[in-house]
């Protein structure tokens, strides 16, 4: 395991899964509850309004269509969830969570080498946003944004395991000699700069060029790489 220690933030090539969605969904008071059939109603209802924003879009999430999809009550849904807004950052954290369960395979997986699990890291990030823009846009647009950053902090590890996971590639890279010995740091956010903006142009239809996909993917790769190097 290497550990690199930058601005005071202890940096690993650990892999965690995300704590953050379970903070928020546990330190909420403790509240009634009666049983319900629909087993954990909690759950069923982050599920839900995250399948609603990922079909039909954020402002498809009623409590009126999420009580009768479930078959529950509103006052069902206050016992686990103060406000609506309170629930969308339960889909948030479970859209996050989503994430790192599919980094994390690629990440641990050694019999890659560092330059092909930095590929696939960059093309997953890429096939996720394209084939979920309206969760993407609600994990990294401008919609709750302030709320987002007051729940996960990029500075824990145990809350921004994306960052760090990609961190630790990094890391490894540096220590194989493929990229710069310079702050990871500052390397992740480039690399998720330009992921992340090609990501946006794509879904927001600012890039028509989707038919030659792979070969800009490919050179926006090799371009990152050698600027790293």
């Amino acid at each position: 395991m290497v550990t690199l220690n930058v601005n005071n933030v202890n940096i690993t090539s650990s892999i965690l899964y995300n704590s953050c969605y379970n903070t928020i969904m546990n330190n909420e008071p403790a509240k009634k509850t009666s049983p319900y059939h629909h087993g954990n109603l909690k759950e069923s209802l982050v599920e839900t309004a995250l399948e609603m924003i990922d079909k039909e879009g954020l402002d498809s999430v009623t409590l009126r269509d999420l009580t009768q999809r479930l078959g529950t009550s509103r006052t069902a849904v206050y016992r686990h969830f103060e406000s609506k807004e309170s629930l969308i950052l339960g889909v948030i954290q479970k859209g996050y969570e989503q994430l790192d369960l599919m980094f994390t395979p690629i990440f641990e997986d050694r019999t890659q080498s560092v330059a092909q699990r930095f590929e696939r890291m960059g093309r997953s990030y890429l096939d996720f946003a394209i084939a979920h823009p309206n969760l993407y846009r609600l994990l990294f647009g401008d919609n709750y944004r302030q709320e987002r950053e007051e729940i996960c902090d990029y500075k824990n590890e145990s809350q921004a395991t994306g960052l760090y996971a990609l961190i630790g590639l990094l890391l490894e890279a540096q220590e194989e000699g493929i990229i710069a010995r310079e702050n990871p740091m500052i390397q992740a956010a480039t690399v998720w700069a330009s992921i992340h903006g090609l990501a946006s142009l794509l879904i927001d239809g600012h890039l028509m060029m989707s038919d030659n996909l792979d070969e800009i993917y490919r050179y926006s790769q090799a371009v990152l790489l050698r600027g790293l190097q």
